[in-house]
């Protein structure tokens, strides 16, 4: 009993300003759990608040993203389109120009083999492509037909050096018998007199005496003609037609009927 009169007592005992004892040590000690209670319950529902809002912010960002990626294919295949019309039109007007029938068809492979330049074209014999038809792009001439399958074709290059295609220099009245010499982007120029002026930078046409190519179809460009010891100049070309980076050809049937000779100039 003493006790409990003991605790009862200074429960009831009060400071100089009236302030029980009790209260101010409970206040001491409940104060700062409160304080850190709510300092932990603001920071949580701010961390929860930035965890929601990068969330919204991550998944606005992938739309965006998605949004771009799918701009920027839709920009590239129009301009793949543009770019694929434009050269479709360059062919068709050289097709008019020419006044010759003819087929266009896609680069759909390298087809090289034996050390000889070809690429392969979506275009065959159920297409109407046979031995030997002339092949040209937009800037000029390609080569010729040198297999013709079923679907497909092997188109034989100028930059062959199987090749050969009778041509004129602009300015000058001989012809000569241009070849490839293995090289994608440079040929020569054979049988040419070394009596006649030949300019650095003159187009190099096609005359049409090799009964493959009709005449007119621009082939290269010269970038030297040397005189030689023999009777015949030693004249280099650049490839008009982009050969290692060839998309659309144009196939021209042949008005000529020509006899399989064998002969380097036939194309054989």
């Amino acid at each position: 009993m003493f006790l409990l009169n003991l605790l009862l007592v200074s429960v009831q005992l009060k400071d100089d300003i009236g302030v029980l004892y009790v209260e101010r040590t409970v206040n001491a000690v409940s104060i700062p759990v409160v304080t850190a209670s709510i300092t932990l319950t603001r920071w949580v529902k701010k961390t929860y608040k930035t965890y929601i809002d990068n969330i919204h912010a991550q998944e606005e960002n992938r739309k965006l993203r998605e949004e771009t990626f799918n701009l920027r294919t839709r920009l590239l295949l129009k301009r793949s389109l543009n770019y694929e019309n434009r050269h479709l039109r360059d062919l068709l007007a050289l097709k008019r120009k020419l006044e010759r029938p003819g087929l266009a068809a896609s680069v759909i492979g390298n087809a090289s083999f034996s050390g000889m330049n070809l690429v392969l074209i979506d275009r065959g014999e159920r297409d109407g492509v046979k031995k030997n038809m002339a092949v040209i792009s937009e800037t000029g001439l390609v080569g010729r037909v040198w297999k013709a399958f079923s679907h497909q074709s092997q188109v034989q290059l100028l930059s062959d050096p199987a090749s050969g295609y009778s041509v004129r220099i602009e300015g000058a009245p001989s012809a000569g018998l241009l070849s490839g010499e293995g090289d994608i982007r440079i040929g020569s120029i054979r049988y040419f007199p070394n009596n006649e002026a030949v300019k650095q930078g003159a187009r190099v046409i096609t005359t049409g005496g090799d009964g493959i190519c009709p005449a007119g179809v621009e082939a290269g460009e010269i970038i030297s003609a040397v005189p030689t010891d023999s009777f015949f100049q030693n004249i280099k070309v650049a490839f008009s037609a982009p050969l290692s980076n060839l998309e659309h050809v144009l196939v021209l049937r042949s008005n000529v009927s020509r006899p399989d000779t064998g002969e380097k100039g036939s194309g054989k």
